[in-house]
């Protein structure tokens, strides 16, 4: 207090131009980048994680925290496999023909793995990737560049 008056509360001191306090990585989904029928409810919610990774950047930046995002496409794992699988026999088709059909649509022709998305992560968390914030990163092997 100063003359008998109560101060607001305090306001975060801006952090160095060389100091990172940490960083916040929020997985979203490639589905930011196409519309289809079967995934609008998925996309509204997906899209408002977007939101909150810019609204946060924005907000806790003064506090040296960067918020960022990666938005993975189709990752070849098991259920992806089962699902492209139980496509491909209905269809006559092999589960190589059904992977290279999805693949194909990516201009590296291959589905990612959980891995390389999780590499994505990693490299917008350390303190390289300090003056990245409030950015979605794609990993889709190419499915929606943008």
């Amino acid at each position: 207090m100063r003359d008998g008056l109560a101060r607001g509360p305090s306001r975060p001191r801006a952090p160095l131009p060389h100091e990172s306090r940490g960083s916040i990585v929020m997985v979203n989904s490639s589905v930011l980048r196409h519309s289809k029928r079967a995934c609008g409810v998925y996309k509204i919610a997906k899209s408002a994680l977007l939101a909150l990774a810019q609204s946060l950047a924005t907000e806790l930046g003064l506090q040296g925290i960067r918020v960022s995002s990666v938005a993975p496409g189709p990752m070849w794992t098991d259920k992806v496999k089962d699902f492209i699988g139980s496509l491909a026999v209905s269809r006559g088709m092999s589960l190589q023909e059904g992977y290279d059909e999805v693949a194909a649509d990516m201009d590296l022709r291959r589905l990612q793995s959980p891995e390389e998305t999780t590499d994505a992560v990693l490299f917008l968390a350390p303190d390289p990737a300090r003056a990245v914030t409030g950015h979605c990163l794609d990993v889709n092997c190419g499915e929606y560049p943008h």
